[in-house]
């Protein structure tokens, strides 16, 4: 429970390389446009119930990200777009999460509301009608449910956005979730100033971070070195910072796009997974 990846799916490959890294959680986005497409009411599981399959047979813990309206819900708008009736965000998060109720109980609320990218507008009034909403559906559907959030990128903790949404919504979350890339400040810094002042006394998980290896002059090599300074800057906070997910474990091969995975294009291990695995194993 202390480490994870996210994926984009979870597939028997995937469930397996993540069972064979040790990584206990993964990380999937439930986008509410794909399970609830067409019209209400008109649910499509098969995507996420072969995903359920997969954990419970490799023994993976899922966290879902519950995000993104479809076009019925939000008046024919991108996803990024919030419903226009938070009623209809309320039945869907009931409906997904008493559908996996013996199986996930870990519901992030939305992805990155501060970003345009992911929700329009980055309003956090708006963010707050949506965690109000979809705490109450997970409560009610599951009790013993942990609610995560607010699954912001690092530029949230520069900008004040995030300091200015937990004044609203700490009392609703179970653990405090956030993002980091080497883009953004120092971690070490991000962390004890931009991050825990702002939690409340909850625990933080690391929600995402990752490298993608020519992004780094050293390549494969550069990325492991990434995932040791994430590493030993979690392990010197483990009493408030308990989980770590990194991303992403494996990347389709595409023309000139070396992807973030610590997986190559045919499934053998990049030097990070190594260093994660043994890190893992050292440090349980």
């Amino acid at each position: 429970m202390h480490y994870g990846m996210n994926t984009r799916v979870l597939t028997p490959q995937m469930a397996d390389k993540t069972a064979e890294l040790g990584a206990g959680i993964v990380r999937l986005a439930f986008g509410w446009d794909i399970i609830e497409p067409n019209c209400k009411g008109c649910f499509n599981w098969s995507v996420t119930d072969a995903w359920r399959d997969e954990a419970r047979r490799t023994g993976r813990t899922m966290f879902a990200s519950l995000a993104y309206a479809p076009g019925w819900a939000n008046g024919g708008r991108p996803y990024n777009y919030p419903p226009l009736v938070l009623q209809d965000w309320f039945d869907f998060v009931y409906a997904t999460v008493a559908r996996y109720r013996d199986d996930i109980f870990l519901w992030g609320v939305w992805n990155e509301p501060n970003l345009e990218n992911y929700l329009h507008g980055t309003s956090i009034e708006t963010y707050r009608n949506l965690v109000v909403t979809a705490r109450a559906a997970i409560r009610a559907a599951n009790p013993r449910a942990l609610v995560l959030g607010p699954e912001v990128s690092w530029h949230a903790t520069r900008d004040g956005w995030f300091s200015a949404s937990m004044r609203g919504i700490a009392a609703l979350l179970d653990i405090v979730t956030v993002h980091w890339y080497a883009d953004g400040p120092k971690l070490d810094a991000m962390m004890d100033d931009l991050v825990l002042p702002f939690t409340y006394g909850r625990e933080v998980w690391l929600a995402e971070t990752g490298m993608r290896p020519c992004e780094s002059f050293f390549g494969e090599i550069g990325q492991a070195l990434f995932y040791r300074q994430v590493l030993e800057a979690f392990q010197a906070r483990r009493r408030w910072w308990t989980a770590v997910l990194f991303y992403d474990l494996y990347d389709p091969p595409a023309v000139n796009d070396c992807g973030s995975a610590i997986t190559r294009p045919d499934w053998s291990n990049r030097p990070a997974f190594s260093v994660l695995q043994k890190f893992i194993r050292a440090n349980p």
